[in-house]
């Protein structure tokens, strides 16, 4: 759904795991398939913008939690390789033929999802490390100040042995755990 994005958030020892996902429509302004420049700037510089997870998720300094990867992933990255995106649309194609009398209705509309007609999601996944995980707290949240398309976010969070979830706006986008 535009404007929502779900973020989950693990912690287990020092090791703590976060992950994005989203409509490509709330962080690049389209779903489509980059067909101009314009598109291929964006979504570069979306992709850089989500690189930087020590800006986009602050925890409370007392947690010490640094980045120490990030890793992006969307079906628009895949179409800046074409031999590969192509192959993949012939024998997505091929099965669709084979399949499609048999097939319930929904995975039709994930082919034509494919094909750039519908629905592209761009996830990130995020591992931080955390020099006091029992002094976590609280996390602050940037993507609604990096990302305009951003209306709404659903948090879930587990650490160690406390769950939660949280939902987030621009105007409240801290959970405290």
């Amino acid at each position: 759904m535009h404007g929502i994005a779900a973020l989950n958030l693990a912690l287990e020892g020092d090791e703590l795991e976060l992950e994005l996902d989203s409509p490509a429509a709330n962080i690049v302004g389209f779903e489509h398939a980059p067909s101009s420049a314009d598109d291929h700037a964006a979504l570069d510089t979306a992709v850089a913008t989500l690189r930087d997870g020590d800006r986009l998720f602050r925890f409370n300094d007392e947690a010490g939690c640094r980045m120490e990867s990030a890793e992006v992933s969307s079906e628009l990255l895949d179409d800046d390789h074409e031999d590969h995106d192509d192959h993949q649309k012939h024998a997505g194609h091929e099965a669709h033929e084979a399949h499609s009398d048999a097939e319930p209705e929904g995975h039709q509309d994930e082919e034509h999802a494919h094909a750039g007609e519908a629905h592209s999601d761009i996830e990130a996944a995020y591992h931080f490390e955390c020099e006091a995980p029992d002094k976590l707290t609280q996390l602050t949240v940037e993507l609604f100040e990096a990302f305009s398309g951003m209306e709404k976010i659903e948090v879930q969070y587990v650490i160690e042995s406390k769950q939660g979830a949280a939902e987030l706006t621009a105007k409240d986008h801290v959970v405290k755990f």
